[in-house]
């Protein structure tokens, strides 16, 4: 749990978890010098996360006839590996040394926002997902990490599921290798019928990913009412809007990607800082303007109207100005709040020990 005013109840069911602590984390944790910053390892993990999902855009997304996918593919294996131990790690190095902080559980969870979208990006280059699915993916998994978020700040319940970032990047990394062995046709020659292996994949994925979502409602409705579905229902119209606007090509699939990571960041970090400074989530009015505005494209399209290329120039940067600034703006907000938060816990701390020596 986090210091002074940031205590919230974490319910984490990973499966994995637990084992990965114990036998991964903390026969290496002691060889971290108890001088380094927690804050420095969850830098360096989220760098290197970027690192390993830059590898797969540079050379995983348009790979040539007969190129090779195998280097890229281990590089990212790799980065992804060194991520999940960083993550892991930072909150056991700070409890290890005493030095928890708001601070440092805001700059964990936010940079997880980046972190799941790096991932969602990556799952869609590991087995070479058409572009439909490639937006859909990149759209659900971050979107969940949004609506995790967006539950946290309404019930004060940090919940994770069974399948969760341990899981997710274990199996990522498994795809990946397979598809650096075999190439990416082993995910079209294993199949059941028509449904191939890289249809499973997708779908499970997109599955999981949409079952937590539903999960966050159910458990948020349950205890504040079907008065909170307003507050998390511009996500869902702007996700799905985006999501139809690539099926219409009315946006192409990569505007929609950049439209949709822009939004889905921005409702996550918008969470995360209202929880942080305190206050319950309301009607986010820019997201709801923006899904309807994406809505009003695929209506425009459908119509038979021409929509041409100057529409995803215009779409991918707006959206990334206006919910880039704003998402900033909160970041901003939020860690002035902790900043504050850390100097009122230390000089707690400095009042007892003065008290009590």
């Amino acid at each position: 749990m986090a210091e002074a005013g940031l205590v919230y109840t974490v319910k984490d069911r990973s499966v994995l978890l637990p084992h990965y602590k114990k036998y991964v984390v903390e026969p290496l944790i002691r060889f971290i010098p108890k001088s380094v910053d927690p804050n420095s390892i969850t830098h360096i993990g989220h760098l290197i996360c970027l690192v390993g999902v830059s590898i797969l855009l540079a050379f995983g997304v348009a790979v040539p006839a007969g190129g090779s996918i195998r280097t890229p593919f281990i590089a990212a294996v790799v980065c992804l590996q060194l991520y999940n131990w960083c993550d892991n790690a930072d909150g056991a190095h700070a409890r290890r040394t005493g030095r928890t902080s708001a601070m440092g559980e805001l700059l964990d969870h936010g940079l997880d926002m980046l972190n799941t979208t790096y991932i969602a990006y990556a799952a869609a280059i590991s087995i070479d997902a058409p572009p439909v699915w490639w937006v859909g993916i990149a759209l659900v998994v971050p979107a969940a990490c949004a609506a995790t978020y967006w539950e946290q700040a309404e019930t004060g319940l940090f919940s994770l599921g069974l399948l969760n970032q341990i899981e997710s990047v274990m199996l990522l990394s498994t795809v990946l290798l397979v598809s650096a062995t075999f190439g990416f046709g082993i995910w079209d020659a294993v199949h059941a019928g028509p449904v191939t292996a890289r249809l499973t994949v997708i779908g499970f994925v997109c599955a999981t990913a949409t079952v937590g979502i539903l999960h966050n409602v159910t458990r948020v409705v349950s205890r504040k009412g079907a008065s909170a579905i307003p507050r998390i229902a511009p996500l869902f119209l702007f996700d799905l809007g985006v999501l139809a606007a690539v099926m219409t090509s009315a946006l192409s699939p990569v505007a929609a990607v950049i439209v949709g990571t822009a939004g889905n960041v921005f409702f996550g970090l918008r969470s995360l800082a209202m929880r942080t400074a305190g206050e319950r989530p309301e009607l986010e009015k820019g997201m709801a303007i923006g899904g309807l505005l994406v809505v009003g494209l695929v209506g425009w399209k459908l119509a038979g109207r021409h929509v041409g290329d100057s529409v995803d120039w215009i779409a991918s940067v707006v959206a990334t100005l206006f919910f880039g600034a704003f998402a900033v703006a909160n970041a901003r907000d939020a860690r002035r709040k902790v900043i504050r938060l850390d100097r009122e816990a230390a000089e707690a701390r400095a009042t007892t020990v003065a008290k009590f020596p």
